[in-house]
């Protein structure tokens, strides 16, 4: 296993293969590869990633790079914690990413603090907007006002 991605052989179904650092190695069909489209910010050169729901995570996904084995980010659909959230997302986002309506899924970014997983968060200001079809996805910058970059998830005690 190589730290870089690589495919098997022209006369197989194409697979990814990479090592990563969270989950050890591991291999992916060639269509299960997504390109986020200038990257997440922060990561603008890390663009090939794949989605990974475990069991045990649910409700939340692992978005693991295939640039960089060490980089995985949690995932969840915003909905789940903030049943309005619907933001005004630009005209050219379907377009970018071939989407016909009803194609793209937003995803936030969750942030959990070391030793404090009560206290996570989630990206509702910077969402990941994929086109499951296409393979094709961008993090979408909102500039409405509505939303945060530190949306609690797990409703306040007390």
């Amino acid at each position: 296993m190589t730290d870089r991605p690589s495919s098997t052989g022209a006369d197989q179904a194409q697979t990814v293969k990479i090592e990563t650092q969270r989950f050890g190695p591991m291999e992916f069909p060639q269509e299960s590869v997504i390109t986020i489209l200038e990257g997440i910010i922060g990561f603008p050169s890390l663009i090939k990633y794949v989605l990974l729901q475990r069991p045990n995570d649910a409700p939340f996904y692992w978005l693991q790079s295939l640039d960089d084995p060490t980089m995985a980010l949690v995932l969840v659909n915003p909905a789940l914690f903030k049943a309005d959230y619907a933001p005004k997302l630009p005209a050219s986002l379907s377009e970018e990413l071939k989407a016909e309506e009803g194609d793209i899924t937003l995803f936030a970014i969750v942030t959990i603090p070391p030793g404090r997983p009560q206290d996570m968060t989630a990206n509702l200001l910077g969402p990941l907007a994929i086109n499951p079809k296409s393979r094709l996805a961008r993090q979408v910058v909102l500039d409405d006002g509505l939303y945060t970059h530190r949306q609690p998830i797990v409703p306040a005690r007390g």
